[in-house]
């Protein structure tokens, strides 16, 4: 193997970027039956919105609110020797983000009608890398076994999941979209109910 290929393919190190890709996580129509299904089984004639009645609404467990495309190079290092790169390992990989929706406190201020939502915290739901994107260029070819797939896989997915925790703009997104969907789910439910209730939602 050549050292310009290695070099230039080494290179990528300091190119790999992740790419955004926003992703109708709940569209608009699978919003709006979901709506009608749940208000369906709260009694419709009500004079006043609950907890209860909203909880309904959003009685899911995880949703995941945005969907991140990357493009990385892992190394992966020899065991007994922590500074020797055996291989590395160029890779397609997409990242879920989203919240726990059992974590949302719901809470509703009847003097001033204000409804809050409080979401909970961000996280990373799901990481998939995608073996058949992984291309390798190995130091030495002994390395180059029918196991090395299995065992870059693993190292793929701590390199993006360590990139993806840096990553502040995934996490930001996300909660906006999920910000959206809660606005999607709930408003127009509360203005059936009650006009005068005000929805925020954070």
């Amino acid at each position: 193997m050549g050292k310009t290929n290695i070099k230039a393919f080494a290179a990528n190190l300091l190119r790999r970027k992740i790419v955004f890709t926003l992703v109708a996580v709940v569209a608009l129509a699978v919003i709006v039956c979901v709506v009608i299904n749940r208000t369906k089984n709260v009694e419709s004639k009500a004079s006043i919105v609950t907890v209860a009645s909203l909880q309904k609404i959003v009685n899911v467990s995880e949703l995941s609110t945005f969907t991140a495309v990357y493009n990385g190079v892992a190394k992966v290092y020899d065991s007994e020797d922590p500074q020797e790169v055996r291989y590395y390992v160029s890779y397609d990989a997409k990242v879920n983000a989203g919240i726990d929706m059992e974590k949302t406190s719901i809470s509703i201020d009847e003097e001033k009608k204000i409804i809050n939502i409080q979401l909970p915290e961000v996280y990373i739901t799901d990481i998939t890398v995608q073996a058949s994107s992984m291309d390798f260029i190995f130091m030495d070819e002994d390395d180059n076994t029918n196991t090395v797939v299995a065992e870059a896989y693993k190292y793929c997915e701590e390199d993006v999941r360590a990139e993806a925790d840096t990553k502040i703009e995934i996490k930001d997104l996300a909660r906006q979209n999920a910000i959206n969907i809660f606005t999607a789910l709930t408003k127009p439910f509360v203005e059936q109910l009650d006009v005068e209730y005000t929805l925020v939602i954070q």
